[in-house]
């Protein structure tokens, strides 16, 4: 005998008779609220599932240029800018990154200037490999930010797209800025974002990506060189000076 009660949302029920006693039986695939198991008890920070790892929101520092996530009155709201906040506070604890594509920190990448990017080529971070070019747009979207630099390679004009908090980017350097004024030495700053011009018309700063390249490197070459020098001349200065002890 089917039988509901008007006014209220609940499972179709049945009654069956056994053993003297009547039961209730469900007919639909949800089971009857007064029949589910008994709560977990909510001691854990997720209580559902033991693999599940819990996230503790991270106060951001005083001098931090990262937009706080927002403040909201119940926790299912803005879910997802607060786990952003999360993921890119564990992928960039120290802000390194943050600070070179952040339109607040002084030290922001601006477009047009040369950027060398070291990235690995597998997962086990073994080797390694480098791409310079310049950079002509930047997506910033939280954990999901992306820039694009675009060289020339053989006379075509190449561009890579790289993700900013990828664990594949080993390092990012700035090679050469484009903060220069009018009428000054150095790359003129850009009064655009986005610099896809380039693609139609070749700049010199698209040219001049390689001569850029190796005087960063035989510079780091020089100070490498001076430095295992100083460091050779130094040896033979307290091996002198402790045999003096010595004979007296």
């Amino acid at each position: 005998m089917l039988f509901c009660i008007p006014g209220r949302a609940v499972p179709r029920l049945a009654r069956t008779r056994a053993s003297g006693n009547w039961h209730t039986r469900a007919l639909t695939s949800t089971p009857c609220r007064a029949e589910q198991a008994p709560s977990t008890p909510t001691g854990s920070a997720y209580p559902f599932a033991t693999h599940v790892v819990a996230r503790s929101h991270v106060v951001p520092r005083s001098n931090s240029v990262r937009a706080p996530p927002p403040d909201v009155k119940h926790l299912s709201r803005g879910v997802m800018p607060r786990v952003d906040s999360q993921l890119t506070t564990e992928m960039d604890p120290d802000e390194r990154i943050a600070r070179l594509f952040s339109r607040q920190s002084p030290d922001c990448i601006l477009p047009g200037s040369i950027v060398m990017v070291e990235s690995y080529l597998n997962n086990a971070k073994t080797s390694s490999t480098t791409f310079s070019g310049v950079l002509i747009a930047v997506r910033r979207s939280g954990i999901a930010t992306t820039f694009v630099l675009r060289a020339i390679a053989h006379k075509l004009g190449v561009e890579m797209r790289f993700h900013a908090y990828s664990p594949m980017i080993k390092d990012i350097k700035v090679l050469q800025r484009a903060d220069a004024k009018k009428r000054q030495p150095g790359l003129t700053r850009t009064r655009r974002a986005k610099l896809y011009y380039m693609r139609r018309k070749d700049d010199r700063r698209v040219a001049s990506v390689a001569n850029v390249v190796k005087q960063y490197r035989a510079a780091a070459l020089q100070q490498k060189g001076s430095s295992s020098t100083a460091a050779t001349t130094d040896t033979p200065a307290k091996k002198s000076s402790s045999s003096k002890k010595a004979r007296k």
